[in-house]
């Protein structure tokens, strides 16, 4: 696989958690369980295309 698709890949995921988390933490001094779903939802944002970059190798 191409280093660049690589190091894009994860720019990208990098970004998309950052984003998600943030909004999962202000989300949670309003309503908890939607905050909480919102930090897994960022983990698997960040493991599935992680694990996915990790079999293709």
């Amino acid at each position: 696989m191409n280093t660049l698709i690589v190091i894009v890949s994860l720019i990208i995921v990098t970004w998309a958690s950052a984003y998600t988390v943030s909004y999962g933490i202000w989300t949670i001094k309003q309503n908890k369980i939607g905050g909480i779903a919102l930090i897994i939802l960022s983990i698997a944002c960040v493991v599935l295309p992680l694990y996915l970059l990790w079999i293709r190798k």
